[in-house]
């Protein structure tokens, strides 16, 4: 029987350097889950990385670990000072080697770049400079406090070093405690700790030092460190080439991980789809020629193709790879033996970066699986007992999910979509530049209903009648914009789906209002495209701000784009009105009402479940999905179609 050929070499192949081995060049960089349990790796989060190891990651790096009592930044954070990890890193470590699979700890401080909440202590910093993402002045360290961090440095390498984890990963970016030494925005310190190049390096460097001494010689210690701050009064590129090089002549750490970004543009850390891929390679890449270290290059890397390049290029010796092995844990695999089978990341941060923000534990708007691998990780969904023929009504997310996870188990399987194409509403959703990667997801999932054979009937209205002989129903009808509340006396008003439908229109000059009563994408599709058509549009909500629905990320890229085209933001006004010509507001602070002019108004003011079918039914067993369900995000019409689809 021949090998299975390997599609990408360079990713495919091991790394062997000093202390470092990697059985290929892909690894899992720290990010954080808010899975942990009681400051040690519980359940929850060993599951979560060993679906990983398993699906073929050449090294994990487990998140953000708290060097001392001053670190914790969420409810839920682990504590490496506290030898009461050890026995869970063990148990990682353990899993983990099973599957050749090195793993790192991450030691992080985030200095001023947090609240207190769960620290219960005054935020540490080197000066008292307040992070832009954080409500509070930070203390400005003493020499004694600043000898206490490093001596929690070398308390926190002391505990992992005794654990069976194969090294430490010394956090120095994204504005944490050693980079906010580093900067003189943070750092405006006058004595040996800041100042010079040479000063404000200080802290970094004795932290690699006490860190490497508490880990001891065997194990890996690696670095990682902005590229570039994003900022203009920030360090650059060059800054971060020269630091680099320093710290590599020291002789202390065995690989740099280099990121980029601050909280000044905290949305750019994880760079949502309106970023270009592989958008901080380049920093990494300027690094790798001044160090003799391997260098681990990050941001927006997703495509394997891309990932080879990256590599065959050297640009970097490694990749990370977060996101798309968050949305399938056996990416590295599958890229190699069967891309197309590989689940794509969207890159809608929605479940991963969004649910940090709302102190959720992440999961993933295309892997329902996602802090839920006990029940529904690799392996857990059993063949069917019963081969049952299921009828899926609906070729949305939700549907083709249901159809894709139930023809997987063993059903026979037919989809009903009465449009000529599936997708529900992701095509739309999906029709411009910036958010054209929505798309992908249905694209991998109709791939998947051909590859098991699913029965796919376009242009049929499925009626109650038409289900004679299969054992169950599924419907997924999804949603449809509903009637909207405001009071029209005249003017043209048209919900979301309709503004986009008339797109082609001429629209130079026009007065578009939208009125956004979701906080979401179907107020901010139709006025980005309308303003790409010409139209002078203005977006009015009656909240304090305008994409309250969305992640910070995606949130604060679509303010940014939407404000480039022109496009203005009236806050905290209710529109309550619409006359030809104008809409008629009130101040939702003052109760002061007052017009906008409007050619046109775009009424976002949610969907009503098509659920017509379900109530319709006479069949004993009928589910139903996503927005035929309730109208929401595709995050749960993803995950109630997988669930639909495991219990048939």
């Amino acid at each position: 029987m021949s090998a299975a050929v390997v599609r990408y070499p360079h990713l495919a192949s091991g790394l062997s350097r000093g202390r470092l081995r990697l059985k290929n060049r892909v690894v899992f960089p720290g990010h954080q889950t808010l899975m942990s349990s009681e400051g040690v790796v519980g359940d929850q989060m060993y599951r979560y990385y060993l679906e990983r190891a398993k699906g073929g990651t050449g090294a994990i790096v487990v998140e953000g670990a708290a060097i001392h009592p001053t670190a914790p930044k969420f409810p839920e954070y682990l504590l490496a000072y506290d030898e009461k990890i050890i026995p869970s890193l063990d148990r990682l470590a353990d899993g983990l080697h099973e599957h050749d699979c090195a793993v790192w700890v991450q030691l992080a401080h985030s200095g001023s770049r947090m609240p207190s909440l769960d620290s219960f202590h005054a935020l540490w910093a080197p000066s008292d400079v307040r992070s832009a993402i954080s409500p509070e002045i930070p203390h400005s360290m003493t020499e004694a406090q600043i000898q206490e961090l490093l001596d929690g440095y070398e308390q926190a390498a002391r505990v992992v070093g005794r654990s069976r984890v194969d090294g430490a990963e010394f956090h120095s970016a994204h504005e944490y405690l050693p980079v906010q030494f580093l900067s003189p925005v943070n750092n405006r310190r006058t004595d040996r700790w800041g100042g010079s190049l040479e000063n404000r390096m200080r802290f970094l460097l004795e932290g690699l030092r006490r860190t490497r001494a508490g880990l001891g010689d065997e194990k890996v210690l690696g670095l990682r460190l902005n590229g570039d701050d994003l900022r203009a009064d920030g360090l650059h590129s060059d800054d971060y080439v020269e630091i680099a090089r320093r710290v590599a002549e020291t002789g202390l750490i065995d690989y740099l991980s280099v990121s980029a970004g601050t909280s000044a543009d905290n949305h750019l850390i994880v760079p949502p789809m309106d970023v270009e891929h592989g958008v901080f390679v380049p920093f990494a890449a300027a690094i790798r020629t001044v160090v003799d270290v391997p260098v681990i290059a990050v941001g927006r890397i997703k495509d394997p193709d891309h990932a080879e390049r990256i590599l065959e290029s050297g640009e970097a010796d490694v990749v990370a790879v977060t996101r798309s092995q968050i949305a399938d844990p056996e990416w590295v695999n599958k890229v190699q033996h069967a891309p197309e089978t590989a689940r794509p990341c969207i890159g809608c941060n929605q479940g991963c970066f969004g649910n940090l923000y709302l102190t959720r534990h992440l999961t993933c708007s295309v892997n329902p699986a996602v802090g839920r691998e006990a029940d529904l990780g690799l392996g857990t969904a059993a063949p069917a007992a019963e081969r049952l023929r299921v009828a899926v009504v609906g070729g949305g997310p939700a549907g083709m999910e249901t159809a894709v996870v139930a023809a997987g188990r063993g059903h026979d399987v037919v989809l009903f979509e009465a449009r000529d194409a599936l997708g529900g509403q992701v095509p739309v959703a999906s029709s411009t530049a910036a958010r054209a990667e929505l798309a992908e997801i249905v694209e991998y999932q109709a791939a998947e209903l051909k590859r098991l054979g699913v029965d796919i009937r376009l242009g049929v209205r499925a009626a109650a009648g038409s289900f004679a002989g299969f054992d169950a129903v599924v419907v997924a009808t999804g949603s449809a914009p509903r009637d909207t509340a405001l009071e029209v006396d005249g003017g043209r008003v048209l919900d979301p789906v309709a503004a986009l439908a008339a797109r082609d229109e001429d629209w130079a000059g026009r007065r578009v209002v939208v009125v956004d009563e979701v906080g979401h994408f179907p107020a901010y599709l139709p006025a980005e495209v309308l303003a790409d058509a010409g139209a002078e549009v203005v977006v009015s909500t009656p909240k304090l701000s305008a994409g309250s629905g969305l992640d910070s990320a995606t949130m604060m890229t679509m303010h940014r784009r939407l404000a480039r085209k022109g496009v203005e933001f009236l806050v905290h006004a209710a529109a309550t009105r619409v006359v030809p010509g104008a809409v008629h507001f009130t101040d939702t602070l003052s109760g002061i009402g007052f017009d906008r002019p409007a050619d046109v108004v775009v009424v976002a003011g949610g969907n009503r479940a098509r659920d017509e079918l379900a109530t319709e039914l006479d069949h004993p067993r009928v589910l139903l999905v996503g927005d035929a369900n309730a109208p929401r995000t595709i995050t749960e019409a993803v995950r109630e179609g997988r669930l639909a689809g495991r219990s048939l």
